[in-house]
């Protein structure tokens, strides 16, 4: 059987590989739809939305799936965690990330169908952008919320003490 210990380390660190995942592609993704969208020709334009939406699926949608339940897994383990207020605000700032990244795919698709029918599109790519910098935001600020408040990522101790 493993001690509980150990089963919280391994939450933390699926919790933290889930975070970097998640905000690696976020900002991945942004870019690449900053940089390339509007210069674009149509089919351009086309094969970008399906290369984020792809990307996206294998990285942001799993992420969001598994983070917010290992993050229940850590809580039940250490439930002394719902007692620091700290986290009842990076547990809402997630959530609410969670809520606009999902709401983001929506515009996406959105988008895509606008390209394809030859539609205006500069009112999708606003709201796209602004949900896409809003995730982003909030997901640095889950990450600096626990960073002010234990004053270091555990993790990067964690890993380093395994391995020497």
């Amino acid at each position: 059987m493993v001690e509980s210990g150990m089963m919280y380390n391994l939450y933390l660190i699926a919790h933290f590989i889930l975070a970097l995942l998640w905000l690696g592609a976020a900002i991945y993704l942004d870019f690449t739809f900053l940089s390339g969208f509007n210069k674009a020709t149509t089919e351009g334009k086309k094969t970008m939305i399906v290369r984020i939406r792809s990307l996206s699926d294998r990285t942001e949608m799993i992420a969001s799936f598994f983070l917010p339940l290992v993050g229940v897994l850590m809580i039940i383990d250490r439930t002394f965690w719902l007692k620091v207020g700290v986290m009842h605000g990076k547990i809402l700032l997630a959530l609410i990330a969670i809520g606009l990244y999902h709401a983001s795919r929506g515009v996406l698709k959105k988008l895509e169908a606008a390209v394809v029918e030859g539609n205006p599109t500069e009112g999708l790519q606003k709201r796209y952008v602004m949900f896409r910098m809003i995730v982003l935001i909030f997901l640095v600020s889950t990450v600096a919320m626990i960073v002010s408040y234990k004053g270091v990522i555990s993790t990067f101790f964690l890993i380093s003490s395994w391995l020497g």
